[in-house]
């Protein structure tokens, strides 16, 4: 689910990773009320959905329409919040309030681990300085506020260069008893937010007690512009609910960021922040990450060790194949759905995902059987050193055929059918639907001053696009989920059969 093409030439579609919130029976059942539910696509009848699974795979113009005032709505809702957050975050720097001031960080003296490396290629790694400068804002009665943290400065001249960071562990405020609420993104030196281009977030995982993913970024974190564009790397939980944090708790960060301007392009600085609010609030309700990859491809054979970077999946480029992973939930619960929120959400590498569903069913119930895998085949593997092992294994599609009709085919002929459906998330041109923007190219001309506008690609990049669910998803120990996902190069990235640019996601 991390980047698969640190050689700038890429052979892989890379699966999905869907993060689900969910909340215990027992507590939701005395806060249902807060449960938030949005009309919407997500509202069409499963029956509709059985009849006419293009509806579900192609998302429909007239099924579109039905909901782009809600979509309107949730993209000022995200610029709203994101407003709201840079005024808390502008304390930091105004005399009114010196109480809430940046201060640097001492990390040696305050027991942080920190590294930072820079490489022009993900090969040769250069170890650099780390700037730590950290601010905390609280409300009024102090029961809640922002940790805002803020590492660099990092200098990039293109050419998708590299920044590697760890930190270990990160600040966190003694009175926190809930997160609700995290902004990972770069920014420049006075705080502007950058889009994907000029800088791609590889990754930001943040990890708590050593768990990874418990808060994320990533490139394809950023929304269609009507959908809120950058506010969409602020993520807040629904209203009322927190992931809870004991006293002993600690968490780590890592990430990487990628300048992605084009080679020798002017030296741009940049920062990357990374901030938490928390609450102290012991009414909210608890919530969990159940955080779903598709299979590991890091192993041992024989004492031969066996992985591909990043853990990626080494799948064909041009022909479509299909993944699906499995599991069982260890307690009762109801997965959170809030669109506005984007709860729950997906990350994949958008250039290689043509769909995603969530089954609550088995792959054997949803007539996926393990005879239909077959391992990557080496003549498939266009470009790079990269072979394929034991684990790089999915439904290779014949060109003949069509993935989703193969897919739908089965699912419809099958135990559990499309009534076991509970989200999905399908590429399309609305705006809520588009996981990839075309953005134009610029250079460094007046009509560009700062270094952070110039020299981008004329390209298409990433966009996350909104995971949709089709009513309350319950579940009990022991029941059974599935998530599927279609892979394959987009048509619009390969329009002359010479696709060669890199995928960093």
């Amino acid at each position: 689910m991390a980047s698969v093409s640190w050689q700038r030439k890429a052979c892989y579609a890379v699966v999905a990773a869907a993060m689900l919130t969910v909340a215990a029976l027992m507590i939701r059942a005395s806060r249902d009320g807060l449960s938030p539910s949005t009309p919407g696509p997500s509202s069409l009848a499963l029956g509709d959905l059985m009849a006419f699974p293009k509806r579900l795979l192609r998302v429909e113009e007239a099924r579109a329409s039905t909901a782009n005032s809600h979509r309107q709505d949730w993209g000022a809702h995200r610029r709203a919040s994101m407003a709201s957050y840079l005024a808390e975050r502008a304390k930091c720097d105004s005399p009114d309030h010196p109480e809430s001031r940046w201060r640097s960080v001492d990390t040696k003296a305050e027991g942080m681990d920190t590294t930072y490396t820079w490489s022009p290629d993900n090969m040769d790694k250069v170890e650099r300085p780390l700037g730590v400068q950290t601010c905390e804002v609280e409300d009024a009665a102090g029961e809640s506020g922002w940790t805002f943290t803020r590492f660099g400065p990092f200098v990039g001249e293109g050419d998708y260069d590299w920044h590697f960071v760890s930190i270990n562990p990160m600040p966190r405020h003694p009175r926190a008893k809930f997160m609700t609420a995290k902004m990972f993104a770069p920014v420049t030196r006075d705080g502007r937010v950058l889009s994907y281009p000029p800088v791609h977030t590889h990754h930001a995982h943040m990890g708590l007690d050593g768990v990874h993913h418990w808060f994320d970024s990533h490139g394809d974190s950023i929304c269609a512009e009507e959908q809120g564009g950058t506010a969409c790397y602020l993520r807040e939980e629904p209203e009322g609910y927190g992931l809870p944090l004991l006293e002993v708790d600690s968490y780590l960060l890592d990430f990487i960021l990628n300048d992605v301007r084009k080679a020798g392009s002017p030296a741009m600085t940049f920062y990357m922040e990374t901030s938490l609010r928390w609450s102290a609030d012991a009414s909210l309700t608890p919530v969990s990450r159940a955080h779903y990859t598709m299979h590991s491809t890091n192993f041992q054979d024989n004492g031969v060790e066996y992985s591909h970077p990043f853990n990626t999946i080494l799948l064909p480029l041009r022909e479509e194949s299909i993944m699906w992973h499995t599991g069982k939930w260890l307690v009762p619960g109801r997965v959170i759905y809030s669109p506005v929120d984007q709860t729950p959400y997906l990350h994949s590498h958008r250039s290689f995902l043509k769909g995603m569903w969530a089954f609550a069913a088995s792959p054997e119930e949803l007539g996926l059987t393990i005879d239909l895998l077959s391992h990557t085949p080496k003549d498939l593997v266009e470009f790079g050193d990269e072979v394929p092992d034991m684990r790089d294994v999915s439904w290779i599609i014949p060109e003949e055929y069509d993935a989703f009709d193969s897919l739908f085919a089965r699912i419809g002929q099958s135990e559990a059918g499309m009534d076991a459906l509970r989200c999905w998330l399908v590429p399309g041109e609305s705006p809520d639907a588009r996981t990839l923007d075309h953005v134009a190219g610029t250079d460094t001309s007046a009509l560009y001053p700062e270094a952070w506008q110039q020299n981008w690609e004329d390209s298409w990049y990433d966009r996350v696009g909104q995971v949709y669910c089709n009513g309350p998803w319950l579940f009990e120990p022991g029941d059974n989920y599935t998530i599927i996902a279609v892979n394959g190069l987009d048509p619009r990235l390969d329009e002359d059969g010479g696709w060669d640019k890199p995928n960093l996601q």
